[in-house]
């Protein structure tokens, strides 16, 4: 009996479905339940909604005969890839208060919402009934564990959850194998992810890009690029052809490090290759450019996304807007932010403060206030840090009692100051050697529970001790290690 006779024997007593029958409608033309069938051969279930899933799951309850364990394993599993877990195991607990025995499929999936709830912890009291019960979890039950382990950072536990299968005779795949691999990667262990390729290709399973990109993106986080280069350069010899994610992993590294000129090889050897570059590439590239005051070559690049057919995203336009900002070349960053409002892609909140720091940095502070004007109207509300950067640049001009209307101003419309806002303000008084404003602010700083930067204690440690320097530094919470950065 297929999962759609199966369903319409249930559905015969449902209200909906009754009431579609009343009118005429034909059968399943609006209700939100359906079959399709995966690549495997199973009947998956799948709602429009969860609504229709917990009224179809009750309609089950009350049908007598019930439904099989399985039918019910088909409506846990489609909850589940709508990522209601909490649903999830809410009705495999009224399962069993219902009589409905689970079998190891149930379990196995209420293993898989635990770990995506973040309780591995509750996963493994589900395996411990497995075992109870006589059930042999198998390599899907065991990887959905290592699974949840890796997303938790537990990867010791998820190492030896690995031996522990091979252990008792089962052969993990290259699914199970490339969880493990990613999780080793995101905490730095690259170097023993490299081993598990190396296990990968002893047991014959299939070395994909995704495996390798993992190694290859570990490297790089860890700042390692010529490890990731070696892991790059090994794929081909072990018959696994470069993706464009490959090169744009590898690229990422490279101008993270500021190595362009070696990024900028590697963009070359992947038109060799024939890949086509995508958008993510050349805003990979146009970033590095732009991170070694390299803008003018990253416009070339820019110019060339248009010429390949891409569109230049957001990303893409405030980065080579700010590149040329912190150049001081306002002149092409305005350019550019004119050319935006004439496209598809509009500025936003985040190219508008770029644009209001970089006219502040530049000395042009009346056309950064009028630029600001414009955001109201333009339909945005002013964040923290475009405040924060428009105070900075009239603490920068001197007038101090501006910055701190404005400063003032910024909570009254419901923007609340954080710590980076108290000290570029704070740093602007002790610069103009306010040190009357600086202490009461500092004071109101420490009472929201905010700390100094390094910047505002070196200019507190610089003032003359007659300035009653000695009653600001020792204020709580001056010398707490502070991670805030400064806005020049």
């Amino acid at each position: 009996m297929t999962a759609m006779s199966r369903a319409t024997g249930l559905l015969t007593k449902n209200p909906i479905f009754r009431l579609q029958q009343q009118m005429g409608m034909p059968f399943f033309s609006s209700f939100p339940f359906s079959t399709a069938c995966s690549s495997s051969g199973t009947d998956k279930v799948s709602f429009s909604n969860i609504d229709d899933g917990l009224a179809f799951f009750n309609d089950m309850l009350s049908k007598n005969p019930r439904p099989s364990t399985y039918d019910f394993n088909q409506l846990l599993s489609a909850a589940m890839r709508m990522k209601k877990h909490e649903t999830v195991v809410s009705l495999s607990k009224e399962m069993e208060l219902r009589g409905v025995k689970h079998n190891v499929f149930t379990l196995t999936i209420l293993i898989n919402c635990f770990c995506h709830l973040n309780r591995v912890d509750f996963g493994f009291s589900v395996w411990g009934k497995i075992l109870k019960r006589g059930f042999e979890p198998d390599v899907v039950t065991s990887t959905t564990l290592v699974n949840g382990l890796c997303k938790e950072g537990k990867m010791g536990e998820a190492v030896k959850l690995v031996d522990d299968m091979v252990e008792r005779g089962y052969r993990p795949g290259a699914y199970t194998y490339s969880v493990v691999i990613n999780g080793l990667c995101k905490v730095g262990k690259a170097d023993v992810a490299v081993g598990y390729l190396e296990e990968m290709e002893k047991l014959s399973c299939v070395l994909d890009t995704v495996a390798y990109n993992s190694v290859i993106e570990g490297y790089c986080l860890q700042g390692k690029v010529d490890g990731a280069r070696e892991v790059f350069d090994v794929m081909v010899s072990k018959g696994t052809t470069h993706d464009v994610c490959n090169y744009n992993t590898l690229l990422n590294g490279y101008c993270k490090m500021e190595r362009i000129d070696e990024a900028m090889q590697v963009f070359d050897e992947m038109l060799r290759e024939g890949l086509v570059p995508t958008v993510v590439t050349y805003n990979t590239l146009i970033k590095g450019l732009c991170r070694v005051r390299r803008p003018w070559a990253a416009h070339q690049l820019f110019r060339n996304i248009s010429a390949c057919g891409l569109t230049p995203t957001i990303i893409t336009y405030s980065t080579l807007i700010d590149g040329f900002c912190e150049q001081g070349n306002l002149d092409e960053g305005w350019a550019l932010f004119q050319e935006m409002q004439k496209s598809a892609v509009k500025p936003n909140l985040v190219v508008y403060t770029i644009l209001i720091d970089g006219m502040c940095k530049c000395g042009k502070l009346k056309d950064a206030k009028v630029l600001f004007s414009r955001l109201i109207v333009e339909g945005f509300q002013p964040d923290v840090h475009t405040y924060t950067v428009l105070i900075g640049g009239i603490c920068k001009e001197g007038s101090l009692i501006e910055a701190l209307k404005l400063f003032r101003k910024m909570e009254e419309d419901g923007c609340t100051p954080n710590a980076c806002s108290y000290n570029v303000i704070i740093q602007g008084f002790l610069q103009h050697k306010d040190t009357s404003t600086a202490m009461q602010l500092i004071c109101e700083m420490v009472n929201r529970g905010f700390s100094t930067d390094a910047a505002t204690r070196t200019l507190l440690l610089g003032l003359p001790t007659n300035d009653g320097s000695p009653a600001l530094k020792n204020l709580p919470g001056l010398c707490d290690d502070h991670q805030d950065v400064k806005v020049k």
